[in-house]
């Protein structure tokens, strides 16, 4: 069964985040990553990971350089974000986390399409990832959206680490706005 339609939910949105609201990103990541990657990347990496991208001076230097955080509430609760950027003409999707006691009730794969939504509406058709390659049960909502792999990339990332992740991109999303 589809999931069902943004106008069926009326009682989850995709907001904008205010600068203020860097904090709640922050500590709905922090969460999100404890619960969802050491089995992935080990605890090391996680707590690198967030110090590097995910803690709030990083935030703020992100929302500061253009990136668009957006906070996924239900009823009001804040329980997963997105954050994406302009980049060469299309859009980067960095960041699109929900909360581990809300996966698998069609609800992450809503925040994807809202998320593409919201880049549709900047006039913008095509949106590119980075997924891990380990991380299944993303790789799978992202297949289910609509995204396809282009390639994969190992890169380090400082502290003995690196990324190792599949690209994936999206297009047609100008389309979504005809829905």
């Amino acid at each position: 069964m589809p999931a069902p339609q943004p106008a069926e939910r009326h009682w989850l949105s995709l907001d904008p985040a205010k600068p203020d609201e860097l904090p709640r990103i922050a500590a709905l990541a922090e969460f999100i990553w404890w619960r969802c990657y050491p089995p992935i990347i080990g605890p090391a990496q996680v707590h690198y990971m967030l110090g590097r991208g995910y803690a709030l001076p990083a935030l703020c230097e992100a929302h500061h350089g253009g990136t668009r955080f957006s906070l996924l509430r239900l009823v009001g609760l804040p329980i997963g974000f997105s954050a994406w950027r302009h980049e060469d003409g299309e859009a980067f999707l960095d960041k699109l986390y929900l909360h581990p006691g809300f996966h698998g009730q069609g609800l992450g794969h809503w925040l994807i399409q809202a998320t593409c939504r919201q880049i549709a509406g900047e006039g913008i058709d095509r949106v590119r990832l980075r997924v891990n390659r380990h991380n299944d049960p993303a790789i799978r909502a992202y297949q289910r959206a609509g995204f396809l792999v282009s390639g994969s990339d190992c890169q380090p990332i400082g502290g003995g680490f690196v990324m190792d992740d599949y690209l994936m991109y999206r297009t047609g999303l100008l389309g979504l706005l005809l829905d």
